[in-house]
């Protein structure tokens, strides 16, 4: 599959386009966002207050939306329609379950805060190492004052995530457990055979299970339900191609929460201006904040528009074969892969523990293929829907000539400009 038509390739300083293989940070923008962009300028400019309460529905074309208004929402309702249209499909998660959110660290703050997450004798929450540490600093923030426990579930022997010290972690103190359900230093994709009984244990202790899906989402078909999450939370950022200030949380049908850091457009009548907060009924509505920003969802789902047109299913089997690709060049150049190698284990990414990453992220770069680094010991390269095979072989070109030869190691790092390779 190459879809590269539909998105905008980036360039270098010559014009020439690169190899973009960071799929995993930030998606390429697709053709259409412009647009969509100066739509939302025209909405702006044409209707001003007035396109909180009704603009044409540019996300869903002509249908008629949930009010039964022909091809009208407002900006109030997009966070919903938002997650319904597109989120849902993503998931596999009904309607009503998901919503659009800034950030998942939003989502996360909002979920420590709700009551209900925590008992007297249920405070526990359990981590592991290789996951992302959105949770982990979260609840580092929140323990003192809210006395809670922390369990980090150490990585086994190969890296990857300790399957049995986790189920062994979990007992009736346990409140809480997150899991990354791709590994953002490792690639590897948790079963769900495993997330499964992850998902049993908890609930039977009266905790809840949250899966961060951002490695996960949009690169492969998910089914969240059949998890036993009870939260899953993620963005569009990365493969969505969604770009920043675009995430999501499902709240999975039956889950109560009440957040203490419901804004009040997650009020139950938020224009009664109320003296005392109601909460919405619908859960899922909870998790807003104050006044949503718009711009950002106009451009929010443009990215998965294609993916969800090209089928999730194939979109998976496409990364899979690319990153088949990969690992066989890897494995012939005796190059230490670091992410798995199966296929039901593995994400969209692929990780080479290799000395000098850094250095060796910004030698390619200068050749016109874009990865990064991580820690100066991992270099990430995602071949994504926009990438062809020829692409993946350069890549893995560059990459044996530069550990068969040293050179990268006399390359200099960026002086100027920010930590994102």
């Amino acid at each position: 599959m190459n879809l590269r038509d539909r998105y905008a390739i980036p360039t270098d300083d010559d014009g020439h386009e690169v190899v973009e293989l960071r799929a995993f940070t930030h998606g390429l923008m697709p053709q259409t966002v412009p647009a969509m962009m100066e739509r939302f300028c025209r909405d702006w400019q044409e209707r001003g207050v007035d396109a909180w309460n009704a603009v044409e529905t540019r996300w869903v074309g002509s249908e008629t939306n949930e009010e039964g208004e022909d091809g009208e929402t407002g900006w109030w309702r997009l966070p919903e329609l938002l997650g319904d249209r597109f989120v849902a499909p993503l998931l596999g998660a009904p309607a009503g379950t998901c919503l659009w959110q800034p950030s998942v660290h939003h989502a996360v703050q909002h979920l420590l805060s709700a009551p209900e997450v925590f008992a007297e004798d249920r405070r526990e929450v359990v981590v592991t190492e290789n996951a992302f540490p959105s949770v982990l600093h979260s609840v580092q923030r929140w323990k003192d004052l809210l006395g809670l426990s922390l369990t980090v579930v150490p990585a086994g022997a190969d890296g990857f995530v300790d399957r049995e010290a986790v189920l062994d972690t979990l007992g009736p103190e346990t409140a809480l457990v997150a899991l990354s359900h791709v590994g953002f230093t490792t690639g590897e994709r948790l079963p769900d055979s495993f997330l499964t009984k992850v998902a049993a244990r908890t609930h039977r202790a009266g905790g809840l299970f949250v899966l961060d899906g951002y490695h996960a989402a949009a690169s492969m078909p998910v089914q969240v339900e059949e998890l036993g999450a009870d939260l899953y939370l993620g963005g569009l950022l990365k493969e969505g191609s969604g770009s920043a200030g675009n995430a999501f949380v499902y709240v999975r049908e039956g889950v109560e929460l009440t957040p203490r850091l419901t804004g009040w457009f997650g009020n139950a009548a938020p224009f009664a201006f109320q003296q005392r907060p109601e909460p919405h009924p619908d859960v899922r509505r909870r998790f807003l904040g104050g006044t949503t920003p718009v711009a950002s969802m106009y451009h929010a789902v443009e990215g998965v528009r294609i993916l969800l047109e090209a089928g999730l299913d194939a979109v998976r089997a496409d990364s899979l074969e690319k990153t088949a690709r990969g690992i066989a060049r890897a494995e012939a150049a005796g190059l230490p892969l670091r992410s798995p190698r199966a296929a039901e284990q593995r994400g969209a990414m692929l990780i080479l523990e290799v000395e000098a990453a850094d250095r060796l992220c910004a030698w390619l770069k200068a050749r016109g293929v874009y990865t990064d680094s991580r820690q100066g010991r991992f270099l990430r390269m995602a071949p994504f829907v926009w990438n062809s095979e020829a692409e993946v072989e350069r890549a893995f070109d560059l990459v044996a000539e530069a550990d068969r030869t040293g050179a990268h190691h006399k390359a200099p790092l960026p002086e100027t400009g920010g930590p994102v390779t």
